[in-house]
C-alpha cells in the first residue's frame, strides 16, 4: 500500500527514501505512524534531518482516511494541529462564477502578493498546474478532508492565455483557472450561503536563505 504521494509539499529525495519497505528499514521505527511487524507505514519525519515533515503528515492524513486506519489518521491530524498549522499557507481566491452545480474561479494570479508579501511568477504557477493536471486533480475541503469524484468532479484546469474580464473580474495572462461541479448537497448549500467562496491553494513555502 503506497502512503507517500508525489507532490509538491514533498520532496523528491524524501520520496526516493520512502517508496520501498527495503528502505524504509534503513530508518527507525519512530520515523513512522505506523510499525506492523517488518512493514513501517505512513512515515512522517524528514529522512536526512528527522524533524516533523509536514508534507508527510498531510499525506498521512489522506492515505489513513483512505484505508481506514483510524487511529492513525487522528494521530496524524493532531501532530499536524500541533506543528505545522501556523506553517501552511493558504491562498484564497474568490469564486468568478456559480452556475448550478458548477463553480468556476481563479486558483492563483501571477506576481499578486498574498497577506504575508508572498508571490509566485507565471512559470511557477505553470508548473504547479501542469503537475495537479497530471498526477492528482483531487480536491479537499477546508485543506483536510478529501472529496470524492460523487461529491466534487473536475472539468477544467488550466492556465489563461491572454488577460480577459470576466464578470467584471480582470484575469491576468498566467492565471490558474479552474472549473469543478459540485454535486455534494452539503457544499451546495454551503456556496450558496456564502461559506464556500472560492478555491484555496495549500503548500509550503521554502524561503531562500533560511
Amino acid at each position: 500500500m503506497p502512503n507517500v504521494i508525489r507532490s509538491t509539499t514533498i520532496p523528491e529525495y524524501i520520496y526516493n527514501a520512502y517508496n520501498t519497505q527495503a528502505k524504509r528499514r534503513n530508518y527507525p521505527d519512530s520515523y513512522f505512524l505506523l510499525v506492523d511487524g517488518e512493514n513501517k507505514k505512513f512515515p512522517y519525519r524528514d529522512p536526512e534531518s528527522g524533524a516533523i515533515h509536514c508534507g508527510l503528515l498531510k499525506a498521512a492524513i489522506t492515505r489513513a482516511a483512505q484505508y481506514g486506519y483510524d487511529e492513525v489518521e487522528n494521530k496524524a491530524r493532531s501532530m499536524y494541529k500541533r506543528s505545522c498549522k501556523d506553517k501552511e499557507k493558504e491562498l484564497t481566491f474568490k469564486l468568478l462564477d456559480v452556475k448550478g452545480e458548477e463553480v468556476f474561479g481563479v486558483v492563483y494570479s501571477p506576481n499578486e502578493k498574498d497577506a504575508d508579501g508572498d508571490e509566485a511568477d507565471a512559470e511557477t504557477i505553470m508548473n504547479a498546474c501542469y503537475e495537479y493536471n497530471t498526477n492528482y486533480q483531487s480536491l479537499h475541503f477546508r485543506h483536510s478532508f478529501p472529496l470524492s469524484k460523487e461529491q466534487a468532479q473536475l472539468l477544467e484546469s488550466y492556465i489563461a492565455p491572454v488577460d480577459f474580464t470576466f464578470n467584471d473580474h480582470v484575469v491576468k495572462a498566467g492565471s490558474w483557472l479552474q472549473r469543478w461541479r459540485v454535486k455534494d448537497a452539503d457544499l451546495q448549500r454551503m456556496i450558496r450561503e456564502g461559506n464556500i467562496v472560492g478555491f484555496s491553494l495549500g503548500g509550503y513555502v521554502v524561503r531562500e536563505g533560511a
